[in-house]
């Protein structure tokens, strides 16, 4: 067997388990613990939007706050944010990316590759080492920052939507209107 095939069935079972696990905390905060499917949703949104932004392996306990103080399902906040914490690497990457793209259409270079070779020299030009930290944590601050809110938002209200039609679907409970 190939290890091109290996790593498939490995990414195939990690996933189907995963669907599982997820399937199964959801299903058990609706039906045994009587929250409602919005309340999960809306923790479910909040554990994964908290995960685009550095909580330093807080953002569990992070998004368990955040789902209280929004009237969300903790449990549900803290299991999605703990569940999706081995994609963060891939999160931070989409944060610069987005980011970067976003601000290189307010600049005058209008494209992303210019933007990023700007920001590079801007970084790497001569001078002294503080000012050389200073452009690198402003470059990606700011870029990160930026990707990592509209992240945040977008894939926490796509989250949102698609967890509370699953769990209406699943459980066969009327829409709320």
């Amino acid at each position: 067997m190939s290890i091109k095939r290996i790593c498939f069935i490995a990414i195939r079972t990690w996933r189907d388990r995963l669907k599982a696990k997820l399937s199964d905390v959801l299903e058990h905060q609706v039906v045994v613990i009587k929250a409602s499917p919005s309340k999960v949703a809306l923790g479910c949104a909040l554990g994964l939007g908290v995960n685009f932004i550095p909580t330093f392996g807080f953002g569990f306990l992070f998004a368990s706050v955040l789902a209280t103080v929004f009237k969300g399902n903790p449990v549900s906040a803290a299991a999605i944010s703990l569940l999706t914490g081995p994609l963060i690497p891939l999160k931070y990457a989409f944060n610069l990316l987005i980011g970067g793209t976003i601000q290189a259409q307010s600049t005058s270079y209008g494209n992303l590759w210019g933007f990023i070779v700007q920001q590079y020299r801007l970084i790497f030009q001569l001078g002294g080492f503080r000012d050389q930290l200073l452009n690198f944590l402003e470059f990606f601050s700011t870029t990160f920052m930026l990707g990592a809110i509209i992240n945040a938002v977008v894939f926490g209200a796509a989250l949102y939507l698609g967890i509370n039609i699953f769990l209406k679907k699943r459980l066969r409970l009327p829409p709320v209107v």
